[in-house]
């Protein structure tokens, strides 16, 4: 990646307080992006604040739950008051995966309420941030997806909610990747590796600022012909 094309770039970040959220705002600010980092409670963000005490100028904290229409249009409505109120980059990083699922313990709430983290409001994000975008040179909608939703991979149990909710993350990136590619929109899923975070543990082999560092390397070769595709972070094609 190139500082000159980051440089100036308007990103938002969803789920910015720790794991990879937390590294791709410290890796755009450094690379001179202007960078909006959303997360439910900005009070109890202690190392995205302490992040901020050395970015002020380019990172600015925003509350941000994505599972509610009124917080995500706040977050919007802020993004539109800032500059020229355009939005280059939405990264939809938000996301939940539950302890202990297994075939026996399932329950139907539990279970949407990880479909509506992991798949619903990333959707809900872009099309709220639509009305930004469209006002970039180089819109693009990154969402992080995983291997585990992968059909082609699963060849093991468990992992009902989270592997079905990232399964249909990419289903909808799809969707609206066809439905926004007139507009000259980029929309796709990113599978960001086996990384060192609260969901991938500390034996993962990567850390989480190997991959972004990966990840924004193929999000700044993007190009209309990517759209609709799930990629993994070396920018190779990724199974369904």
């Amino acid at each position: 990646m190139t500082e000159s094309r980051t440089s100036g770039e308007r990103v938002l970040v969803t789920g910015a307080n720790r794991g990879l959220g937390l590294e791709f705002v410290r890796q755009y600010a450094e690379r001179g992006a202007r960078v909006f980092a959303g997360c439910r409670n900005p009070d109890g963000a202690g190392f995205l604040s302490t992040l901020v005490a050395h970015r002020e100028d380019r990172i600015e904290v925003l509350e941000l739950d994505v599972t509610r229409r009124d917080s995500i249009d706040a977050v919007v409505n802020r993004i539109a008051l800032d500059g020229d109120g355009s939005l280059d980059l939405v990264i939809n990083n938000a996301g939940t995966s539950p302890r202990g699922e297994e075939f026996s313990n399932l329950h139907a709430a539990s279970m949407t309420a990880v479909l509506e983290v992991n798949a619903i409001a990333p959707l809900i994000v872009a099309q709220r941030c639509h009305r930004l975008l469209v006002h970039s040179g180089r819109p693009r909608i990154v969402n992080i997806s995983s291997s585990m939703g992968s059909l082609a991979h699963k060849e093991s149990g468990r992992h009902y909610s989270y592997a079905a909710s990232k399964a249909a993350l990419n289903m909808l990136t799809r969707a609206a990747a066809h439905d926004l590619a007139p507009e000259g929109m980029i929309v796709v899923a990113l599978h960001p590796g086996w990384v060192q975070t609260d969901l991938g543990g500390p034996h993962a082999e990567l850390t989480a600022s190997e991959s972004v560092n990966d990840m924004l390397t193929v999000i700044d070769r993007l190009e209309p012909a990517h759209s609709s595709r799930f990629l993994t972070r070396d920018g190779s094609e990724h199974p369904w």
